[in-house]
């Protein structure tokens, strides 16, 4: 039978052929079969997970507007009656000693290759080759480049798919805050990585490793928690998946917004060191893990409730602006400093233990324990509550004391 013969470098893992080699998307998408549904009682395909569409179109888009992309390798498949791997010596080079040869797979022309792993990369490819031109920019781009392929001779179905299950428990995830402060290509990551040296409460404070800092940390926020503050100062709450939030935060670093924006960001990170609490730390008379201990300041959901509280007292602000004279836009102007100056005659102090384990449906908490009670604060348990609802709640309560600041009286004179 007629074959194709692909260079590869060949090895075995786990006693199996196994080769690795790389082929340009538009001839990728012709020689794959679009992966089964996977059922574990079939014997003559092993299936896999359904594509989750939102995903492969995130990939497309990627690979759309990035020049430089990077994929990860797939894994394909083929049978032992399919393809056949020939290794080739090269005087001087490689020895019979050698994990990796370099050598020729030969493939049946007309087989297809199984996906095992990376069928939403493929699918992306996909897509944008059936949808573009042969002559289109981003298909040349793609012909001009590779997309890395693991291929396995395997005939046991039940063992490629017992593969896909150990890819994924192999692999780890990166977490949020590793990630997004990775990923300068987006701007409020950018922008955030910029300010960290030059806003005195960032000073080797922000963890970037873990999404949560740990009790004893001295790191008084994770990158992820400081990316989604910044974010709620600066479009607010109205968003409610990452994606759009995401865009909706990075569209305010574009053209004549970019400048408005920054300078919110610095205004508040700036005035939020200087709290009564968190400038003594920054003045080392505090440590970050005792200021966790005895507040509620590190508390993502307070975090969280501050920059709602402040975003809408700067949106209040901000209406006034076109009607104001000269005093009053000078006060408007600086909305964000002096409403968290306001937040200092807030009581942030964490309830004491003792008076948490006394707390039942029939007496719980009440404000007078902390003004979070009710909101962050379940008043049966004294525990924090997750989710945006208390959050959003706790943010309305730290708005009315700014709100109830005399420095800020302008915003409910009229």
């Amino acid at each position: 039978m007629p074959k194709i013969h692909i260079p590869v470098i060949g090895y075995t893992q786990g006693g199996r052929q196994m080769m690795t080699t790389a082929m340009s998307a538009p001839d990728l998408v012709t020689m794959v079969t679009k992966p089964a549904a996977w059922n574990p009682v079939k014997t003559d395909a092993h299936g896999n997970r359904p594509r989750d569409t939102n995903h492969l179109k995130g990939i497309v888009k990627y690979l759309e507007d990035e020049e430089h992309f990077v994929l990860g390798a797939a894994v394909l498949y083929l049978t032992s009656k399919e393809a056949t791997f020939t290794p080739y010596a090269i005087p001087g080079v490689t020895t019979e000693y050698d994990a990796a040869q370099v050598g020729l797979l030969s493939v049946d022309i007309g087989a297809k290759f199984d996906i095992g792993d990376g069928q939403h990369r493929i699918g992306a490819y996909e897509d944008i080759v059936q949808s573009r031109d042969d002559d289109d920019p981003i298909i040349e781009r793609l012909k001009d480049s590779g997309q890395p392929l693991i291929i396995v001779i395997e005939d046991d179905h039940k063992r490629r798919a017992q593969d896909f299950a150990d890819l994924q428990r192999n692999v780890k995830a990166p977490t949020q805050s590793l990630g997004q402060s990775m990923d300068r290509r987006q701007p409020i990551n950018r922008e955030l990585s910029d300010l960290f040296d030059t806003i005195p409460v960032f000073e080797d404070r922000v963890e970037y490793l873990k999404d949560n800092p740990g009790k004893l940390s001295a790191k008084l926020f994770s990158f992820k928690t400081v990316r989604y503050v910044s974010g709620l100062l600066l479009v607010g709450n109205k968003y409610r998946t990452p994606t759009t939030m995401d865009k909706a935060v990075n569209d305010r670093f574009e053209g004549d917004s970019a400048k408005e924006a920054r300078a919110e960001l610095i205004a508040f990170w700036t005035a939020l060191g200087e709290m009564a609490r968190f400038a003594d730390v920054i003045e080392g008379e505090v440590k970050g893990a005792e200021l966790r201990e005895a507040t509620y300041l590190l508390s993502a959901g307070v975090l969280y409730a501050i920059a709602f509280a402040v975003y809408t007292a700067n949106g209040v602000a901000s209406l006034m602006a076109d009607s104001a004279d000269a005093d009053l836009k000078e006060k408007i102007e600086n909305t964000i400093p002096l409403a968290i100056r306001a937040l200092d005659d807030v009581d942030f102090a964490r309830i004491p233990e003792e008076k948490i384990k006394k707390a039942t449906a029939d007496e719980p908490l009440t404000e007078d324990d902390s003004i979070f009670v009710g909101t962050l604060i379940e008043p049966a348990t004294g525990k924090l509550a997750a989710g945006r609802t208390a959050w959003e709640g706790a943010g309305m309560k730290l708005l009315r004391a700014i709100l109830d600041n005399e420095e800020l009286s302008f915003l409910t004179d009229k």
